[in-house]
């Protein structure tokens, strides 16, 4: 796959779509592990959203994500990317259709019960709790969700910051672990909010532009905590930077006007003549990131 620093350009043309970042990061318990995986993580059928107005953010959209797979979602600004992971993760009720979680309906769970069942995301701005270090942080956010219940303890506390030394490592921020949050750099925070949405071991983890606003050595940085995620965990990102998403992505999904334009290896939405026209216009002009990967 694609290495970034290798690629001069990214796919400018794939500006991002707004979220907002008013909700908590979600986790899920461990107990929910221990259950069967289905081969389809997450499977929407006749997916539709519209909004007041007649805003048609997702129309009839039908799509999978296979278990423990890295699936990228992308697409013009306006083409329903962010509102599909609101979806998802329950953050939004669809106007129409389904979703199905594991196999189970999941199309009227509410978004802490999907939580609960094994979905996690981040946000395009990260949610952090300023005043507390990163360690207190990735363990408040496993609290709710762990083992480790009852009143806030010192001792049971101290159990499970332990184990969350792990994710801190996966993360990348093992040592910023007694750093304020509050005083990270945007890139550190980047890495703090996927570490907490990992510290109670979900299923699926949807990230939502992960790479926005990071430097080249934040880029990379995210590269290797994304390479560090367990392998049974199903990712699903939405990503504007092509490049970034030729290197960690094994399918690629385009939308359009919140319809399904194309699926496949980034190799193949590269060099995909609809896809080209739906970014790059008429021109047909292709940006160094994308034929690095064509």
């Amino acid at each position: 796959m694609t290495d970034v620093s290798s690629v001069s350009a990214n796919m400018s043309s794939l500006p991002a779509n707004a979220s907002s970042a008013s909700a908590n990061m979600s986790s899920v318990s461990a107990s929910a592990n221990t259950s069967s995986v289905s081969a389809n993580m997450i499977e929407v059928s006749g997916l539709t959203k519209a909004f007041s107005g007649g805003t048609l953010a997702v129309g009839g959209l039908d799509l999978t994500f296979e278990a423990g797979r890295r699936h990228a979602v992308i697409g013009p600004n306006g083409a329903g990317k962010t509102t599909l992971l609101n979806l998802i993760a329950g953050e939004l009720r669809p106007t129409a259709g389904r979703i199905r979680y594991n196999g189970r309906d999941v199309t009227r769970t509410s978004r802490v019960k999907r939580s609960r069942l094994g979905i996690a995301r981040t946000f395009q701005q990260p949610t952090v709790w300023s005043t507390l270090s990163v360690a207190d942080n990735i363990a408040l956010a496993a609290w709710p969700h762990s083992k480790v219940r009852g009143k806030w303890r010192r001792g049971r506390y101290r159990s499970l910051s332990e184990s969350c030394e792990r994710y801190l490592e996966t993360a990348g921020i093992t040592a910023l672990a007694s750093r304020p949050a509050g005083a990270l750099a945007h890139g550190e925070r980047r890495m703090l909010d996927i570490g907490m949405a990992l510290a109670a071991d979900p299923r699926v983890l949807l990230l939502d532009e992960p790479a926005a606003g990071l430097t080249d050595q934040g880029v990379e940085r995210l590269l290797t905590a994304m390479r560090a995620l367990p392998e049974e965990v199903t990712v699903v990102v939405v990503e504007h930077d092509f490049a970034f998403v030729a290197a960690i992505a094994d399918t690629v999904t385009v939308l359009q006007d919140g319809k399904l334009l194309a699926t496949g290896t980034p190799t193949e939405i590269a060099a995909d003549a609809a896809v080209r026209t739906a970014y790059l216009g008429e021109s047909g002009a292709v940006p160094d990131a994308v034929e690095e990967v064509v």
